[in-house]
């Protein structure tokens, strides 16, 4: 996922890499939550990979190194 904007300074900061890696991860954790919910149309096994994507999703910034790009993780099929 690409982290940079046509906007940026020559010499872009870590801490905006950051701010934006959370915020794309932010995102792709909300598009998810309904799949947690017990209505969900999953079955146990399928609401398990999505919990496990999900917990993948909060880990990423603990092993991510800060720049330009950032490789989400892939969501369940």
């Amino acid at each position: 996922m690409e982290l940079r904007s046509p906007l940026d300074p020559a010499d872009v900061p870590d801490e905006w890499y950051v701010e934006r890696m959370r915020h794309q991860r932010d995102l792709l954790l909300s598009a998810s939550d309904f799949t947690q919910t017990l209505d969900a149309p999953f079955t146990d096994q399928q609401r398990a990979a999505w919990a496990t994507y999900r917990q993948a999703l909060r880990d990423a910034p603990a092993t991510w190194t800060p720049g330009p790009t950032w490789d989400a993780p892939e969501p369940p099929a």
